[in-house]
């Protein structure tokens, strides 16, 4: 059977390599608006940037919620730094959420315009 701290030690070794792999992808995300813009970006560059920053973010969350109770049960109960950490993550998925959510609005709009003027 195996006691408490080993436990959270491996818990702990998870969060970190979980981070480094969000790290890694935040990065390639980057890389890619960067490539994008440098070399003209196009419209299906576009959502996977949005939709794989979406899955980024939204891991974030996870990843940063389990550090936040792995934190609180060792102890540490900063709670304003704990919220402001989620708090980011938060507005990044809403942010990248509200963008989708437009995208799609303008979408429909052309959708409309042109099944109209066909009408016509």
């Amino acid at each position: 059977m195996r006691g408490g701290p080993s436990v959270f030690q491996e818990v702990s070794g998870t969060a970190r390599a979980s981070r480094t792999a969000f790290i890694c992808g935040l990065a390639m995300l980057m890389w890619l608006h960067f490539a994008s813009s440098i070399f003209g970006g196009s419209a299906s560059i576009f959502e996977f940037e949005l939709y794989f920053g979406l899955l980024i973010f939204v891991g974030y969350m996870v990843v940063d919620t389990q550090e936040i109770i792995e934190k609180a049960h060792l102890g540490d109960m900063d709670y304003e730094k704990h919220s402001l950490t989620l708090f980011t993550d938060f507005v990044a998925v809403f942010i990248r959420i509200l963008i989708i959510m437009l995208k799609n609005a303008a979408d429909k709009e052309e959708k409309k315009k042109k099944k109209k003027k066909r009408r016509n």
